[in-house]
């Protein structure tokens, strides 16, 4: 189960991966979009993008840098796996320094002795130096509390047919129906198709997509295998509640894998804001960063539950 989650976790935080090659800015403007980039605009930043769950490893935190525009990027110079990164447990007070994994490309704790607690609060410090730079930044999760579950006797999961319909013609469509987390700040659902090429594309989809001519205009077919979907949700664990998943998550005839996450404020704020960072009159903004000091991305918690689901063909 736990590489199932690395694996859809990997998919979902994809952007985070690329911030390092773009330059995060102030701009300011007043009804309509203008941005002006030149040299002395560039503010050295470390590029953080990690989540922690209950019960696991702690893994796949990564450290990275951004860089200035029109200068060639080193691909090699991406990682700051030199950097100093301390995992504190602001409970117990315990710090466990997290050491890089040249396989995987991303900062861990292999040795047994630290196991992430429901509801603990936990501080990540990273300090490092790049270009004549020396650059610290901390972030601080709550992990959200026990209680996530779903449903499987009362969700739309198992085997369906595409767009399967009842018998009274409505469309049914997968839903989860689960119980909350305490303190989580939403729910998200990330959809992965086990099996993707355009062998077993749904090419009965209703707008008539051929995956061919995506692919042929320079699509990837990892933009089709995963989806996610979400849901806003303040409110303390233990009720239940349902999430209809449309059918345009789904484009294989496959199995599916959905795990739901039930994440923490911070990986909320940089969900819905990293994409939008312009507003309906045109001025521009930042994305939610809640980080400390010289960084950017997130440093989030979630808690996690799996179910699977077969898409058949009529």
């Amino acid at each position: 189960m736990e590489g199932i989650i690395k694996v859809f976790t990997s998919r979902i935080i994809k952007f985070i991966t690329l911030l390092p090659l773009l330059l995060f800015m102030g701009v300011t403007s007043c009804g309509k979009t203008s941005v002006s980039i030149d040299s002395r605009t560039y503010e050295p930043k470390i590029v953080i993008a990690g989540l922690i769950y209950p019960d696991q490893s702690v893994t796949n935190i990564k450290i990275t840098r951004n860089f200035p525009v029109g200068v060639q990027i080193d691909l090699n110079k991406i990682d700051l796996s030199n950097a100093t990164v301390l995992l504190t447990d602001l409970q117990s007070g315990e710090k466990y320094q997290l050491t890089y994994n040249y396989r995987i490309g991303a900062f861990e704790y292999p040795r047994s002795g630290l196991k992430i607690k429901y509801d603990n609060s936990y501080k990540l410090d990273v300090s490092a130096s790049f270009d004549d730079y020396a650059l610290k930044a901390s972030a601080v999760t709550t992990v959200p509390g026990k209680g996530l579950e779903i449903i499987a006797d009362s969700s739309i999961i198992g085997r369906l047919y595409y767009r399967q319909k009842d018998e009274q013609g409505n469309l049914v469509s997968p839903t989860l129906v689960y119980r909350k987390s305490k303190n989580a700040a939403f729910y998200l659902a990330s959809i992965t198709a086990f099996y993707a090429s355009p062998e077993n594309f749904i090419y009965e989809n209703p707008p008539g997509f051929d995956i061919n001519k995506a692919l042929e205009h320079g699509a990837n077919i990892q933009d089709f295998q995963f989806t996610s979907t979400w849901d806003k949700r303040f409110d303390s664990g233990g009720a239940l509640a349902k999430m209809e998943i449309n059918w345009f998550n789904f484009w294989f005839y496959t199995q599916y894998g959905i795990i739901l996450y039930a994440a923490d404020v911070n990986y909320y704020h940089y969900f819905l804001t990293h994409e939008f960072v312009q507003e309906v009159d045109g001025n521009l903004h930042e994305p939610i960063f809640d980080i400390e000091g010289d960084g950017i991305g997130y440093f989030g918690s979630a808690v996690t539950d799996t179910v699977y689901l077969q898409v058949l063909k009529k």
